[in-house]
Formats: C-alpha cells, structure tokens, sequence
C-alpha cells in the first residue's frame, strides 16, 4: 500500500546571498511535441526528483528552437497554484509570440500548436549553483495545449503576427529543471536535443 506524500518544507527560506535570485527568461529555449519523448528512457535525479537528468526523444524525433524578440521575452510566462478537492497542483503558462504568417507558419506552426501538446524547455536568467536553475521544463508532466491563439493585424506587440497561449494544468509539481552534472554537461545535452534522435 502506498505511503502519504510528505507535503513539508525541508529548507530555510532564506536570501541566497552566494547566487541571488534575478528575473527573466533568456531568448531562446527549445520546443517539442510532447508524443516524440521517450518518456521510459529519461531519468530523474536519485535525490531531488525536481530535476530530469536525462531527456531522451524517440528515433527520428527532435526539439524545435524557439525565439523570442525585446527586452522580455516570453513575457507572461508564469507558474500558479491550482488549488483542487484532494490535492492541489500548478498551472503553467507560457505566452509565444510568432512574428510571422504565411502559409507555411500556418501549415507547420500554428495548425500545430492549436490541437497538439507540447514541451518546452527555457532558459533562466537566473543560472542557480552549478547552472542547475538554469533551464527549465515546461509540459512534461501533462503536456502544454494552446489555450489561446490570435492573429490581430494591427497589433503593436505581433506586428501582424500571432500571439499563442500554451498552458499546462495539474502539473503535480512547482518547477522542473533539466540538468545533469554542470552547466556544460547540461548544455551539451540540451544542444542535442534539436539534432534528432537516431
């Protein structure tokens, strides 16, 4: 039978005086369709299952980078409690702005994104000890869905582009973060990620 979940602090909430906290998103991070993970083959860390060690995709699959313009990219980007019955769990949402349409963004990126489920992977201006605070994982517990996409053409923000709302619900925890050893181990792994799975 299993045991009751701990739901206690195990440490001071305190100022990190050795690497302070500060805001942002970096401009790029990496996005996937969340069906091309091989979700048997990634690994959690052995002690803090808030960190994914390992992010493995299935053969002939690959991340997509993502880009995002201005002094605040991914403006909006937000985790919030969901408070439920039973237990209460987080909702992430994570504004992309797509400066562009056409046909083919049509086809290829916004068709996509309106019915499929994602993840994305960003990365933090705050790095954390050793690069571990650095990127973080969005949708891999229950999958980012559009939950809201616009194309106004008139708009100071898009420049007639389209504005995509993908939102994750009932994520069982706060914040996942991809990191494997040091900020270059990590970063090598992150890397491969767009280049395909063979």
């Amino acid at each position: 039978m299993a045991g009751v979940c701990d739901s206690l602090i195990q440490k001071g909430i305190e100022l990190n005086c050795e690497s302070p906290i500060v805001k942002g998103v970096e401009p790029d991070g990496l996005i996937m369709n969340r069906s091309d993970i091989d979700f048997a083959k990634s690994v959690f860390d052995t002690t803090n299952k808030n960190i994914l060690t390992t992010l493995i995709l299935k053969s002939g699959k690959k991340a997509y980078p993502i880009v995002q313009q201005g002094a605040t990219p991914f403006t909006g980007a937000k985790t919030s409690l969901a408070t439920g019955t039973y237990r209460n769990t987080f909702t992430n949402e994570v504004p992309i702005a797509v400066l562009d349409n056409g046909p083919e963004v049509a086809q290829k990126i916004i068709d996509g994104l309106a019915n499929g489920s994602f993840v994305l992977i960003l990365k933090n201006v705050h790095k954390g000890v050793k690069g571990n605070a650095e990127y973080q994982v969005y949708g891999y517990f229950q999958g980012l869905h559009a939950s809201a996409i616009e194309n106004d053409k008139y708009s100071e923000d898009t420049d007639g582009g389209w504005l995509v709302t993908l939102q994750e619900t009932s994520a069982p925890k706060s914040a996942l973060f991809y990191f494997d050893t040091d900020s270059e181990t990590t970063a090598t792994k992150y890397e491969t990620l767009t280049t395909g799975a063979e």
